[in-house]
């Protein structure tokens, strides 16, 4: 198994983002945890080179990110990008002008790891969006590295690097490229995807949990990522608009913990170091999803608590597909909305109990012994959670992304069946 020096990373993370910032070992307030501010400035997104060889190829020798390779080729090693210091380790050390960042809840993927980085050109910022995925310019680069731990109660232990996801903001739309970590120095395009057999992870719980891992098909990232046109009746012959899924306010609202030792609240980061425009002046205001991981224990949360946990994690995880008319544009879905579960993380539970598949009948698949969707009080006989918990191809959900059970997420999402206000759901035909 691969084994990351993530110390050896952090140093280098911690030069580079001194040496962006203009300085190092000055009076940045890197020491204060939680108090003096980053500096200001395009310390965030400084420049990060331009390519001194031929242009727009995949071996042009850059003074930092590739940018002409990410806007107009698709190379075969994530190397010719050059996004990281160390070509060989992506989980820390972006190259100059790389920003990491976590969520507060973030999507299952059979337990890997998740490290996140957004490179965004010189001179450009993002925007932001109270509701929906921020407004990332043209040039924008988002990198995602799945690494799959020993002992997801020892995440800093030892892992298995397995993949890198890039989303690439070039000038017809967003483009999604997977690489494959098929040796300890490169990673390699990964086109038509890439199966792993027999992995291992043992859980919190102390469980050892065997599967296989599949790394995704290029053309497999639309069925996530794309919201499409409500096409009922109306003739409407709009294309689908592809989006990222991750990057909302309402999962960066919270503290990020910088390779430097700083610790600040992420939107704010990005606001003072002039990367994010649009940022309202009082945080109080900005949507804040909650954290749950698999350390949160659910038993000892309040039903307030518990409640938020819960939409909280149907929205990140199946709300890209389950979604209608909220935020959208008009007439938009996600590709499941016409389902009628639509789980986004503001919607309101006592408005449409219906939306949440409370009572509802499964319209696509079904199975004899779940009547309903979700049956308050009654997590066992409920649809929903059985196809959290399922690895049937015909009934799982999420179809992608996962090839064993979340235990601690289907744990949250029973515990949160189990005290919905009770509902009379009236026998199925």
């Amino acid at each position: 198994m691969r084994n990351n020096n993530k110390a050896t990373a952090a140093i280098l993370t911690t030069s580079l983002l001194l040496a962006a910032c203009g300085g190092g070992g000055g009076d940045d307030g890197g020491d204060d945890v939680g108090g003096t501010p980053p500096p200001v400035g395009s310390a965030l997104n400084a420049g990060a080179g331009s390519p001194t060889g031929t242009e727009g190829s995949c071996s042009a020798t850059t003074a930092g990110v590739n940018w002409d390779a990410l806007m107009t080729e698709i190379c075969p090693k994530l190397s010719d990008y050059n996004l990281f210091v160390d070509a060989t380790d992506p989980t820390a050390g972006p190259t100059r002008g790389g920003v990491p960042y976590d969520l507060s809840t973030a999507l299952f993927s059979d337990y890997t790891s998740k490290y996140r980085f957004i490179f965004v050109p010189e001179g450009e910022t993002v925007s932001y969006n109270a509701s929906e995925v921020l407004d990332f310019p043209v040039g924008t680069v988002i990198t995602k590295t799945f690494a799959l731990p020993v002992n997801t109660a020892m995440r800093d232990g030892e892992e298995l690097v397995i993949e890198t996801r890039l989303l690439i903001h070039r000038t017809d739309g967003w483009f999604a490229l997977p690489y494959y970590w098929s040796s300890d120095s490169d990673a390699t395009l990964a086109i038509a995807g890439k199966r792993l057999t027999g992995l291992t992870t043992i859980n919190n719980q102390g469980q050892q949990i065997a599967f296989d891992y599949a790394v995704p098909k290029a053309a497999d990232c639309s069925s996530c990522h794309s919201i499409v046109p409500d096409l009922a009746g109306s003739g409407d012959e709009r294309e689908q608009i592809f989006l990222p899924i991750g990057p909302k306010a309402r999962y960066l609202n919270n503290d990020h913990s910088y390779a430097d030792g700083t610790v600040y609240n992420q939107l704010q980061y990005w606001s003072e170091g002039e990367l994010l425009t649009g940022l309202p002046l009082n945080l109080q205001g900005v949507e804040q999803a909650p954290v749950f991981n698999d350390q949160v224990p659910v038993d000892a949360l309040s039903a307030n608590e518990l409640n938020d946990a819960a939409r909280a994690y149907l929205d990140i995880n199946c709300a890209h597909c389950h979604r209608a008319n909220l935020t959208l544009p008009a007439d938009y879905a996600g590709p499941a909305g016409s389902s009628g579960v639509q789980l986004e993380y503001n919607r309101i539970y006592a408005d449409s109990p219906g939306k949440f598949g409370v009572c509802k009948e499964p319209i696509a698949g079904g199975k004899d012994g779940y009547p309903y969707d979700v049956i308050p009080g009654n997590p066992d006989d409920s649809y929903l959670l059985f196809r959290m918990t399922t690895l049937d191809s015909r009934h799982k959900m999420p179809e992608l992304a996962r090839n064993t059970a979340h235990l601690e997420g289907t744990r949250l999402i029973r515990s949160w069946i189990d005290q919905l206000p009770s509902a009379s759901c009236s026998p199925a035909p």
